[in-house]
């Protein structure tokens, strides 16, 4: 790609504008960066990194914050604590502490929401080229392309005929 930068450059396209067109893009990726992963004070979010320690969690509504202090006096919990990581410790904890948990999950995990709609779209935009611009029905694509489920393409080739008879 280097070399084909260095021909375009060379070529009689104004390498001024395009330098002005990549800092512009480049910039308003960086905005797009800074909407994402905020650069703000992460204390009030101490409580997710540090449940045993006493931090303040002005943050949290009070029935959140009552499990957080039922948690934190909890010794078989703290030990879990030190031999797991944040997410497995949190998710460890769903069935006692529910709200808690998902709170922290929340946390740590901002853009779990937004995972399968661009896998999605990625999938249709991969799918639906210009080659393939003329699939009418994109749902049973979308479904196989976005599907965790694989396959057994074994069993569904069983169950035809190949040659049916007239």
């Amino acid at each position: 790609m280097f070399s084909e930068l260095h021909n375009f450059l060379e070529s009689d396209m104004n390498a001024n504008s395009l330098k002005e067109s990549i800092t512009c893009h480049l910039r308003s990726l960086l905005d797009k960066f800074n909407q994402y992963f905020l650069t703000e004070n992460v204390e009030p979010f101490d409580w997710v990194r540090q449940p045993f320690t006493n931090c303040s969690s002005n943050n949290l509504p009070s029935e959140l914050e009552d499990a957080l202090i039922e948690l934190s006096s909890d010794r078989t919990l703290q030990a879990s604590f030190a031999s797991k990581t944040l997410d497995e410790f949190w998710l460890s904890v769903v069935q006692e502490y529910p709200g808690l948990s998902k709170a922290a999950m929340d946390i740590l995990t901002p853009f779990g929401s937004t995972y399968l709609c661009e896998k999605t779209f990625s999938s249709l935009a991969y799918i639906k080229n210009k080659y393939r611009c003329h699939l009418n029905s994109m749902e049973e694509n979308l479904r196989v392309a976005v599907s965790s489920i694989d396959p057994r393409i074994d069993l569904l080739c069983s169950r035809k005929q190949a040659h049916p008879s007239h």
